[in-house]
């Protein structure tokens, strides 16, 4: 896994993050319409990244290690608004 990601990167993370706190499953094309079509090479450097995985329906979730980053950001920063 390689922790160097961008700011933008992490932004993408977190808001995975927050869409499967939700009970949602995002696909990339789910990103793709709600965010543009140039989230497509981000979402695909943070799955070369080792931080989002792609599962049997093509839905995007966050790979282990990444979990518990969030989850350690998130409890060190309080909750988000």
């Amino acid at each position: 896994m390689d922790f160097n990601i961008t700011a933008g990167e992490e932004a993408v993370v977190f808001h995975v993050a927050s869409l499967v706190q939700e009970g949602l499953s995002p696909t990339d094309d789910d990103l793709a319409k709600e965010l543009g079509e140039e989230i497509r090479p981000v979402l695909q450097s943070l799955l070369d990244k080792g931080w989002l995985v792609v599962d049997e329906d093509h839905e995007l979730a966050l790979s282990t290690i990444a979990r518990h980053v969030v989850s350690s950001r998130r409890d060190a920063e309080g909750p988000r608004a």
